[in-house]
C-alpha cells in the first residue's frame, strides 16, 4: 500500500515525530542498568496483535533495549518489511503517539489498533483531517492488520 495521503495534519507534533524517528529503533542501549533477570528473560509476542507491537514504543513505560529488539524481531518475523515498518511507525506516532502524549492520555500499559482509530476519529472531529483523509487512514490501519501473519485474531 502506498503511504501517500495516510499521514495526518501538519504542525508542531509532526516536528516532534520527525525528531523521535531520527533516533535508532530499536534502541542500541537502555537508559538504565539491566538486571541479570532482564538479560535472560524471554519474550513471547505470538498472541500480540501487530498494531499493539508497533505501538509499543509509544506506551508511556520504558523497557530495556532487549525488549524492544524482541518486539522488532517479532514484527519482522510476521513479514513486515523494514520500509513498511518505517511507514507504520511514523503513522503510529502521528496517531496513537499523538493521542498518548499530545492529548495527554498517558497510557503506560498498552496502545493498540483501537487507540489509533480513536486518534483518527478525534483528529477528524477537531477538524485536523478531512473525511477523505480519515478514510485513507482507516484503510491503512486495516491494511497493516491484514499483514499480521503471526496473530490469527
Amino acid at each position: 500500500m502506498k503511504s501517500r495521503g495516510i499521514f495526518p495534519f501538519t504542525g508542531t507534533w509532526n516536528l516532534n515525530v520527525s525528531s523521535i524517528l531520527k533516533n535508532p529503533y530499536p534502541p542500541i542501549t537502555s537508559s538504565f542498568e539491566l538486571s541479570a533477570e532482564e538479560l535472560t528473560r524471554e519474550y513471547h509476542f505470538d498472541k500480540t496483535p501487530l498494531w499493539t507491537l508497533i505501538c509499543e514504543e509509544a506506551v508511556d513505560t520504558e523497557h530495556s533495549h532487549i525488549y524492544y529488539q524482541c518486539v522488532c524481531n517479532e514484527i519482522s518475523r510476521r513479514g513486515v518489511s523494514a520500509e513498511e515498518f518505517k511507514i507504520a511507525r511514523k503513522f503510529m506516532w502521528l496517531t496513537a503517539g499523538w493521542l498518548n502524549f499530545k492529548c495527554m492520555l498517558w497510557d503506560w500499559v498498552e496502545l493498540n489498533e483501537e487507540d489509533i482509530k480513536k486518534a483518527i476519529e478525534l483528529q477528524h472531529r477537531r477538524g485536523l483531517i478531512g473525511q477523505r483523509k480519515q478514510e485513507r487512514m482507516l484503510a491503512y490501519v486495516q491494511y497493516i492488520k491484514e499483514l499480521d501473519r503471526g496473530n490469527p485474531a
